[in-house]
């Protein structure tokens, strides 16, 4: 007896089997996509760790964000701004939630009808500000969230800090209750309340607010930065200063990483990738080639000193205020700070235009220009690894392109140097190594 299917029963039986394929793919990939989501983050995540952190914290009782549906609303906004583009500038402003009546003392311009808050109306404000110096001001007019103008920030510290990432960034000129949110890229937010950084996102990541790894000498990238301090102090031949002068707000420790942190800044919005070595002993001939040496090192120690002493200045001024005030004083104060920032700019961004020639940019413990185009010829051994400081898990080098194993390289075989990489994609490494161990400190700028 024949028991094969005919070909109608044939053909019935395949589409089955097809469409049940076809569902089973189809579940497939929303599991996946499920998954995938899973992993990132967007502007309601946010809003939920922004109101976890800020209520676990110690908060003074009498402060508190935004109610949770204006928070999201900021966050929104601000969101959608950062992923459109207009005359192919990508978006880039500060969202200032605050009340114009909070600026009696700042510089504003106040639109005569405030305009409602909406991802376009950032986006067209957007060219007319200047990231971390020109804030948008918006409310809560008449139930509805409005822009009711531009204030300009006019710390003199923004001179060189306007040039560097938020992660640095201080608004301590700003009201106690002003939320801000920073636009710095496609998908890239900082939320900053009361001067106090509460979250960022990046990448579709929530990064949670932590002291930066510079900023805590207990740690190897703080204990790296206050052995320059010293060589800075030392090369410029500065007596014993005061305490305030090299670890207090504006102090030296605080400017150093700043400067470095400018330089890497501006390699990434340049977008050609880089790397820096900082060296406090002479890199030898076999570890290090320069490909275009410096004559006469240009340093950016003095400038530091010179920005440092500025504020210690103002300071001084600041506070004889109390008892004989002077506003010519302490305008010449200000001016003089303006003017050690400037210059100061001025060389972070020479120094950073170096980064473009393939090799690394050399500085000395001083912060002086050795070189740049430096190649380090000395091969990692082979099964060599990294591990990650944040998470303590190892990787093998070989996993990297040649311009961060170049740098693993040079750190790898001198402990008195570190390295950062500056991808083409922004992402930006630290390098060291610490106790024998290679080490690489991820999103040093995010």
């Amino acid at each position: 007896m024949n028991n094969r299917p005919r070909v109608g029963e044939f053909c019935s039986q395949s589409r089955r089997h097809s469409e049940r394929t076809r569902v089973g793919h189809v579940q497939e990939e929303e599991l996946q996509e499920e998954r995938v989501m899973g992993e990132y983050a967007f502007p309601a995540q946010v809003a939920e760790e922004l109101l976890a952190e800020w209520n676990s914290s110690a908060s003074s009782p009498c402060s508190s964000l935004p109610d949770k549906a204006t928070l999201l609303q900021l966050l929104e906004t601000c969101y959608h701004a950062s992923l459109r583009t207009t005359e192919l500038r990508t978006t880039q402003c500060v969202l200032a939630y605050v009340s114009a009546e909070k600026f009696d003392s700042m510089s504003l311009l106040r639109f005569e009808q405030p305009a409602l808050l909406t991802a376009s109306e950032l986006v067209r404000l957007a060219p007319v500000t200047e990231l971390h110096r020109t804030l948008i001001g918006c409310h809560r007019i008449s139930g509805h969230l409005k822009v009711w103008g531009l204030c300009a920030s006019t710390s003199a510290a923004q001179e060189i800090r306007g040039r560097i990432s938020s992660t640095f960034s201080r608004r301590d000129e700003l009201p106690a209750d002003c939320l801000t949110i920073s636009i710095e890229a496609p998908g890239a937010l900082t939320v900053v309340r009361g001067g106090r950084e509460l979250a960022r996102l990046r990448d579709g990541k929530i990064i949670a607010a932590n002291e930066h790894p510079f900023r805590r000498a207990e740690e190897p990238l703080g204990r790296f930065f206050l052995k320059i301090v010293d060589c800075i102090l030392e090369a410029t031949s500065t007596p014993a200063p005061a305490e305030t002068l090299k670890l207090g707000p504006n102090g030296l420790l605080e400017v150093c990483f700043l400067t470095i942190a400018g330089i890497l800044e501006r390699i990434r919005v340049e977008r050609h990738g880089g790397s820096i070595v900082l060296a406090l002993s002479s890199l030898q001939g076999e570890l290090a080639y320069r490909t275009y040496r410096v004559l006469e090192h240009t340093a950016l120690s003095g400038q530091i000193l010179a920005h440092c002493q500025s504020w210690e200045s103002f300071r001084t001024v600041a506070d004889l205020q109390m008892t004989d005030p002077s506003e010519l004083d302490k305008f010449r104060a200000e001016a003089e700070i303006r003017l050690t920032s400037e210059r100061l700019v001025r060389g972070v961004d020479r120094l950073s235009l170096l980064a473009a020639i393939d090799g690394a940019v050399l500085l000395d413990g001083s912060l002086r220009l050795e070189a740049f185009g430096v190649r380090f010829p000395l091969l990692l051994t082979p099964g060599t690894s990294i591990v990650d400081a944040r998470t303590g898990l190892s990787y093998p080098c070989d996993e990297w392109g040649l311009r961060h194993q170049s740098i693993f390289s040079v750190c790898n075989h001198s402990d008195d140097s570190m390295g950062f990489v500056v991808s083409q994609d922004g992402s930006v490494k630290a390098v060291k190594s610490v106790d024998g161990c290679l080490t690489f400190w991820d999103g040093i700028l995010d």
